[in-house]
This record gives structure tokens, sequence and C-alpha cells, in this order.
């Protein structure tokens, strides 16, 4: 569940952020307050996920407020939603780490794209020590880069391939020693020598596995591959 700390000093509109967060799903807001006084209480208080603030509050600003957050080194995550439409406030916010900036007045399609950057930056961010460029990408892309990457996520197996299956090979062949044979799979995984084969042919012909003919004194050339350095990336495109 995603806690939510809410600062805006006009009422009104505090009322509407309040209500688009409830209609999204695991997202509480745990206090909605008019001035970063009062938000600072909260903050001391709870552990906040991420923040919506304005700019224009009463004293302290909202930039002001952002720049302590993080010099404060906060790890909430924060959105402005503010009237402020001239470039040096938006210059700040950035420098400071906002993932996002909507300017009143907008909609409630445009609050779920700041809604899903935050979702995305926590799946990229999420505990752990690495993350991955998938990850990565599906919070930096925007435009036609993310469009891509949708596509990309949306692709389907060629028939006759099930995703059971292909996980069942990638984890297989991730614990082989490379280069490997078909056998070396099929007898890891305990897969028929023919459907593994199908398998490691999707996978050369993806790109994700490179294919390379070792020729023996006597016999037929024996097939070894061993995984790309992208390799990951583009087994996830199906799965």
């Amino acid at each position: 569940m995603t806690k939510i700390l809410i600062i805006e000093d006009d009422p009104m509109v505090a009322v509407l952020n309040q209500s688009f967060v409830e209609q999204l799903p695991d997202m509480i807001v745990v206090k909605n307050v008019r001035s970063a006084d009062e938000a600072k209480k909260v903050l001391a208080e709870e552990t906040i996920d991420l923040i919506l603030l304005d700019v224009f509050l009463p004293g302290e600003t909202g930039i002001e407020f952002l720049t302590e957050l993080r010099m404060e080194k906060s790890t909430a995550a924060v959105i402005l939603i503010t009237a402020a439409d001239d470039v040096k406030t938006v210059k700040e916010a950035i420098r400071y780490g906002a993932i996002d900036y909507l300017i009143k007045p907008f909609t409630f399609e445009r609050f779920k794209l700041a809604i899903e950057k935050y979702r995305k930056l926590t799946f990229a961010t999420e505990e752990g020590d690495r993350t991955n460029q998938r990850a990565i990408d599906r919070y930096m892309n925007h435009g036609e880069a993310q469009e891509k990457l949708s596509q990309a996520e949306d692709k389907e197996l060629p028939k006759g391939l099930s995703k059971l299956t292909l996980k069942k090979v990638s984890e297989g062949l991730q614990a082989l020693e490379e280069p490997f044979s078909t056998k070396d799979l099929a007898t890891k995984i305990s897969l028929s020598r023919i459907s593994t084969k199908k398998y490691l042919q999707f996978l050369v012909d993806s790109q994700a596995l490179k294919e390379t003919m070792i020729y023996l004194e006597v016999g037929r050339p024996l097939t070894k591959y061993e995984t790309q350095a992208d390799f990951t990336e583009r087994i996830e495109e199906y799965l």
C-alpha cells in the first residue's frame, strides 16, 4: 500500500487531489495538509511513500520544502501539483528530484500517468541490491521509446511454444556452464531434445543466444550455445 501525503493550501483542490487518489488501487492518503509546517509534523510521525506537493504555500514554499527534504535525504517521492508554470520553478523542481510536474488544471488521466510513473520508479528501485535495464527504461522512457517498449512487452511466442516452458528453458540454461549443447539443456530440464531444440532455435532467432558450430574429426558437427549480454531482457519480452 502506497502511503500518500497531500500538501495543498486550496481546500477545494486538496479534496480533488484526494478524490483522484482514492480512485486508484493500493493508494491511501495518510494526511491532507495546508502548509509545509503541518507536513513536517506528519513526516515526523509517519513513513510516507509519495508526496503530492503544491508550490504556492503559506510561509515556506513547496520548492523550499522539497529542497529541505532532499537535504535530509528523505526517500519519499514527490509529484508537484501546482499553478506555477514558470520555467524557473519547473527547473528547480526537477533539480531537487520531483518525479513529475502537473500544472493546474489537469485531468484525472494525466494524474494517473503521474502515479504510473511513480509505480515504475518503485518497480525499478524496489528492495534488493540490483535492478535491470528494462525496469529502469520503464521509468525513464517516454513517448516513442515508451511505446516501443510497450509493444515489446506484448510480444507473442510462435505457435507451438509456451511461456511456461520458455521460463523453464531460460532457468535451465542459465544454470549451465557455457557453451552448452541441446543435450546438456534437455538433460538439465527433463525435456525432449526435439522440444528443447525448438526453444533454442527460437532464442537464437530472437538474438538471445549465440549459436556456434563445432566441427569434429568424425561425425556431424556439434552445435553449442551461449547467452548474449542482453539475454534476460530479450526473454522477459515474452514472459
